[in-house]
Order: structure tokens, then sequence, then C-alpha cells
């Protein structure tokens, strides 16, 4: 769980390049347990299906860290428990995309809209991921 940690930490950095790494790293770490829990018995496959494929998308928004290499997916507790740490982390992205938002468009014309596309993106993934073990 220090991965978490460790990525919760750099989502709220001042530094935008290294929040944004941040972001790709969940991005990535969520649809990748995502995919891992799809077929556990009582997961709801679609929802898991949304959850990974709304990570997918929104991780293609963000730029590719240029440093590091990707984390390792873990296997998720069980239950509905073993999922909300990522559910949190994936809320985190959305709230550090807003905040990135809204001073991007002095980076380049559009970014803001591109990282309110992405947090938007975060938003639907970890509503999706709350839901895939909720009936079991």
């Amino acid at each position: 769980m220090s991965v978490l940690v460790n990525l919760g930490g750099q989502l709220e950095s001042e530094d935008t390049a290294v929040a944004l790494a941040a972001v790709w790293e969940v991005f990535h770490l969520c649809g990748g347990v995502a995919d891992a829990v799809a077929f556990e018995e009582g997961s709801d496959e679609l929802q898991a299906l949304v959850a990974s494929q709304k990570c997918a998308a929104a991780r293609d928004l963000v730029p590719l860290p240029t440093t590091g290499s990707a984390v390792p997916v873990p296997l998720p507790g069980p239950g509905v428990d073993g999922l909300d740490p990522y559910v949190r982390l994936l809320a985190q992205v959305e709230e550090t995309l807003v905040r990135l938002a809204g001073t991007a468009d002095s980076v380049g014309e559009g970014a803001g809209q591109v990282l309110a596309e992405a947090a938007s993106l975060a938003s639907g993934a970890a509503a999706a991921l709350a839901a895939v073990r909720e009936g079991s």
C-alpha cells in the first residue's frame, strides 16, 4: 500500500510534471486493478470493464511520464473494502486534474479542457470501480 500513499502524495505536488506523472500512474494502476477483478466470482464484469475503459481513455489524455517505470498492479484485497483505496485514489486524481485544469490554459490553448475531460473520466472510473463488488 506504500505505492498508493506515494502516489497520493505526488498528486498533491505543486510541480505540475510530478502531479501529471502520478495521474498517469494512477490511471494505469486502477485500470489494471479493474481488469484483474473483472472475472472474479461475484464481481460485476460490466462495471469493471467501464472502469478499465475510462482509466485507459483518461490516461491517453495526460502526458506519458518521462522518468521511472510503471507501478506494478497488485491484486486488491477481498470485497468492497479491497477496492476502496483505488476508488479514493481516483477521486484524488479528479481533484488534482480539476486543480491543474484551472491553470493549464496558460501552458497551451485547450489544455484545461483536456484535463477537465480527464477529470470527468476519473470520476466515472471511480464510480464504476466502486460498483464492481457492491453485490458480493
